[in-house]
């Protein structure tokens, strides 16, 4: 009965949510993320907000992504410290624009059609990943414009509420309650 009810709240639109995880490191708690997930005029707003300490080091980063009815990114942002990353996607060309240290820097980038952003830095972007999947194996083009990387991922149910996320160099769990709402990621034998 799980098993259904899980695919029908992931057959289902996109969820408006906001919630809050707790990232850990080795058993120790090393930040958080707010999220929220709301609908806007012709698709849906993703906003993430995480904190995260690492020994003395302190980040503090911001996520803001639209998203078309489709859950396909049309505008993505990155903050942190002053830094920013704009991506505008755009068909055939997106406008990608860097500003570090207040130097902007514009790139044209071929953004795949049906690409999703990945930033393991903000774990709703994963739920929102879920949602496109569905109650099937997916594979989606993702793009990581921190690091200007494009590569592929893999959604793979497994039932009792828990997928398989696999990117080229690392596995990951996803648990889902029974409403579809993102509990837990974990990468095994790394906790």
């Amino acid at each position: 009965m799980n098993l259904w009810l899980s695919l029908l709240i992931l057959l289902a639109p996109i969820k408006i949510e906001s919630g809050h995880f707790t990232i850990y490191q080795d058993g120790k708690k090393i930040g958080t993320e707010e999220f929220s997930i709301s609908e806007r005029s012709g698709g849906y707003l993703a906003l993430g907000h995480t904190q995260i300490s690492v020994g003395t080091q302190m980040f503090d980063l911001r996520s803001h992504m639209e998203l078309d009815p489709q859950l396909k990114v049309t505008f993505y942002e990155f903050r942190s410290n002053g830094n920013v990353v704009h991506l505008k996607v755009g068909k055939p060309i997106s406008d990608l624009e860097f500003t570090i240290d207040g130097k902007t820097q514009p790139h044209e980038v071929n953004f795949p059609g049906d690409g999703a952003i990945i930033d393991d830095n903000f774990f709703h972007h994963y739920l929102i990943l879920l949602y496109r999947a569905g109650a099937k194996e997916t594979t989606v083009a993702t793009f990581v414009p921190q690091q200007m990387t494009i590569g592929a991922l893999t959604v793979r149910p497994t039932g009792n509420l828990t997928f398989e996320i696999e990117t080229s160099n690392v596995k990951m769990v996803a648990t889902t309650d029974p409403e579809g709402r993102l509990m837990r990621i974990t990468v095994p034998g790394i906790d």
